[in-house]
């Protein structure tokens, strides 16, 4: 798993705009290949990755003289972008408890498993928090019975009390 950054303050906060699965291609990253694409991106490797560097001339002249590599290109730019809208509508618009449970309901479907090992710091920078935010609504989560935490993993236990936060 990767996820792809972009630098938000010039303290440094980061937030995560999305998170590429194996195969996924990353075309935003690709701002030398995209002329309209000016901001800088930070993408983190979580797992060994393997990735391919392309050439921003034999790129361009292939999409240039193949309209499908062109397709391609833009209708993977439309997805990330909307992936990225996604991002901020929930950052921008839901409450924290909202957000963390749309999370976690996200990645027990993803690894089709109520256990899920993942620490604090990340699950903050997945959903642009602190992770001391997180920390302390994953206790409320605890207390409602919710999940069970331990260091680096939180057990699911109660799916449909996280999908009636939603």
């Amino acid at each position: 798993m990767s996820t792809f950054t972009a630098r938000l303050s010039e303290d440094g906060r980061e937030i995560t705009l999305y998170r590429l699965s194996p195969s996924d291609i990353c075309i935003l990253s690709a701002s030398c290949v995209l002329n309209s694409i000016t901001f800088d991106v930070h993408i983190d490797a979580e797992v060994d990755t393997e990735a391919y560097l392309i050439n921003i001339g034999a790129f361009s002249k292939l999409s240039k003289q193949n309209v499908y590599v062109e397709n391609f290109a833009y209708r993977n730019t439309i997805e990330r972008f909307s992936d990225v809208m996604w991002a901020m509508e929930q950052i921008l618009f839901m409450s924290f408890d909202k957000r963390l449970a749309i999370f976690l309901l996200d990645e027990i479907t993803k690894t089709n498993s109520t256990e899920l090992h993942i620490t604090q710091e990340q699950i903050a920078k997945y959903i642009g928090s602190a992770r001391e935010v997180v920390s302390r609504m994953l206790k409320v989560f605890q207390s409602q019975g919710i999940l069970e935490q331990s260091r680096g993993s939180i057990h699911v236990l109660d799916k449909n009390k996280l999908k009636e936060l939603v």
